[in-house]
């Protein structure tokens, strides 16, 4: 009998400790840290977004996780910082990093048992390269002659990207874009001869990187043209033109002939190369003249029948003032830049437009570089080409090309 109570008994014990232990070591089990994969990462500037996973909670509700990173290859004095908890895989976002260093970073999460980390991982800033510039056009040392327009391209590059992109002429700004490109037309009929420095500026936000060419502007070659004796300004009258009407003799030369131009007239003339053309010498010899700008004390070239309106414009200009943001300014001070009176070429430099008016010396742009546009009277009384259009050039009997899109523009329409 005891025998067979043995033989009971101790199959029994021996399964009553295997389930003990079972119970143990799941009990072990439950009570581990968590187990934590450290991810990858997504670079973007002097930003990373850092990436874990918790592989296993150890059975135990997970109370916080987050990274520790810094510049220290073991994270001594590293930073730690918690993520919002919502899933098993989480994120962070660190920023402020420095180009061309090295950060190593380190996923973990914590239960009630304590913290399981993953492995180490690093990235790599790259340094951040200034932008680099290729003016297309013009070439460097190009020389043209006063009164031609020089068109500029040009393009910056970068391993980030272009923020921005200027054009400076001796120094003046002339167009800026929050762009990689820039494109600009610059009419050199309103400036002195010389050699002029083209400078381009682009940044990506952190570096910036200049490319200077040079351009020679050489004296326009004299033309036989009467100079006006200036008459002492009538601001009550301007007398137009009287022109003669007639149709000028067919010149093999000049095979086109222009519109008739109100009582300016019309000539003959030909095509020549990026929307400009040549008159008819003898046209030029009889109706284009040099005056001088009262104010400004600057000689131009326009149309002997608008010489009276041009005066008297700048006479109004010379004498005249304006009250902006309470200060009593002078008309002159508005006149940034003289942009061209007689030019003779088509609308837009196109060579399938109309003729301009600037061919007929009767029209003037001024303040050109942020004027090819419409001025909103309501939004911009203060406007320097909506003062002058109301204080000189609209008394001086001058229309306004602000009507369609071209604010720099005055022009006779006699």
């Amino acid at each position: 009998m005891q025998y067979i109570s043995n033989r009971i008994i101790v199959p029994l014990t021996l399964g009553v400790m295997a389930i003990v232990l079972i119970a143990v070591l799941k009990l072990a089990y439950a009570s581990s840290p968590p187990l934590v994969e450290t991810g990858d990462f997504s670079l973007h500037q002097d930003k990373a977004i850092l990436m874990g996973t918790v592989i296993d909670s150890g059975g135990q509700d997970i109370s916080q996780y987050g990274f520790v990173w810094g510049t220290s290859p073991d994270l001594e004095n590293a930073e730690t910082v918690d993520v919002p908890m919502d899933a098993e895989s989480f994120e962070m976002e660190i920023g402020a990093l420095r180009e061309g260093t090295t950060y190593y970073y380190q996923a973990f999460a914590r239960n009630s048992k304590g913290y399981g980390f993953g492995e180490i991982k690093s990235l790599v800033v790259p340094e951040n390269l200034a932008p680099t510039i290729d003016i297309i056009s013009p070439a460097d040392g190009l020389k043209v002659t006063q009164g031609e327009a020089v068109s500029f391209a040009a393009t910056g590059k970068d391993d980030r990207e272009v923020a921005g992109i200027t054009l400076e002429i001796n120094g003046s700004v002339h167009q800026e874009a929050q762009s990689s490109s820039i494109d600009y037309k610059w009419d050199t009929g309103s400036v002195e001869p010389g050699t002029y420095e083209i400078k381009v500026t682009a940044t990506d936000g952190y570096k910036t990187t200049e490319k200077i060419i040079m351009v020679e502007v050489q004296p326009k070659p004299v033309q036989s043209t009467p100079v006006v004796t200036q008459p002492a300004a009538n601001t009550e009258t301007v007398s137009r033109g009287t022109t003669p009407h007639y149709t000028p003799a067919y010149n093999s030369n000049y095979p086109k002939l222009s519109k008739v131009n109100g009582c300016f007239g019309q000539f003959r003339y030909r095509d020549t190369y990026g929307g400009r053309i040549e008159i008819d010498p003898q046209w030029v010899k009889e109706n284009i003249v040099t005056i001088t700008l009262p104010g400004i004390n600057r000689q131009v070239q326009v149309h002997k029948d608008a010489a009276g309106a041009f005066i008297k414009a700048f006479t109004y200009i010379q004498n005249g003032t304006a009250v902006i943001n309470g200060k009593t300014v002078p008309l002159t001070s508005l006149v940034r830049t003289m942009d061209g009176t007689w030019v003779p070429r088509h609308i837009g430099w196109n060579p399938s437009r109309n003729l301009s008016n600037h061919s007929w010396g009767t029209a003037i742009d001024i303040n050109a570089s942020d004027h090819y546009r419409y001025v909103d009277p309501a939004k911009e009384p203060h406007d320097p080409n909506l003062i002058l259009w109301e204080k000189a050039f609209k008394p001086a009997g001058f229309s306004w090309g602000n009507r369609y899109g071209d604010a720099m523009h005055y022009e006779l329409l006699w």
